[in-house]
């Protein structure tokens, strides 16, 4: 059994959110995206706030640590775009907090909270709530790659795209630990797309405001 993709059909249906901009190769810029997604989200605590405080990071978070049978590739160089920079390493970090939630088989682990809100966390939620219901936890690598970001007119929200090859990442049963290892097949590779937006606080934070998944990417081989 893969990781990402342990949760069911089902859940997958009924979290994911389907996107309106534009796909293709590259990244850029582009008026695509007519409008911003909602930035209404609850506010963060003074926690958060602080941590933030100094901008959005351009990296992965350093508290969102995973242990050392699990790591998270992300294949790619930071945009020299500050704007992009921020956008792709928000989408980055919302992956990497989920796992880091299943770790901790919490839903309401900091880092849910700091890196999504909306449609964007009620997926985490649910895919995390999963792995808790199942007593699962996760194990290998997870291979993230080929990224595209296109960014509003203001450069204030946009989309994010990338690939993910799923086939050495996989469950693990965390009473026995055993693995659910699967071999790799036209299911391990899979697509993502993750609206990002600034919030609108003094502050430089970003979140991810919805995702959507698309399982047997054939593209992404």
């Amino acid at each position: 059994m893969r990781g990402r993709t342990a949760v069911t059909a089902a859940t997958l249906a009924t979290a994911a959110v389907l996107l309106t901009a534009c796909g293709g190769g590259g990244s850029g810029d582009s008026d695509k995206i007519s409008s911003p997604p909602s930035t209404t989200a609850a506010p963060l605590s003074s926690a958060t706030a602080t941590s933030t405080a100094a901008g959005a990071p351009t990296k992965i978070d350093p508290s969102l640590a995973l242990p050392a049978d699990l790591k998270l590739n992300f294949d790619w160089a930071a945009p020299t775009d500050h704007a992009q920079a921020i956008a792709l390493a928000t989408a980055a970090n919302f992956i990497q907090a989920m796992d880091h939630a299943v770790v901790k088989q919490s839903t309401k682990d900091a880092g849910l909270a700091t890196y999504s809100s909306g449609k964007a966390r009620s997926f985490a939620t649910t895919f995390v709530q999963d792995y808790i219901t199942h007593r699962w936890t996760l194990t290998g690598t997870d291979h993230f790659y080929r990224p595209k970001v296109t960014l509003g007119a203001n450069k204030t929200y946009g989309e994010v795209t990338f690939c993910d090859n799923q086939s050495k990442v996989y469950g693990k049963e965390i009473k026995t630990g055993k693995v659910l290892t699967t071999p790799e097949d036209d299911s391990s590779y899979v697509s993502y797309s993750v609206v990002v937006a600034k919030l609108q606080l003094p502050t430089e934070v970003w979140q991810a405001q919805s995702i959507t998944v698309k399982e047997k990417a054939l593209q992404c081989k």
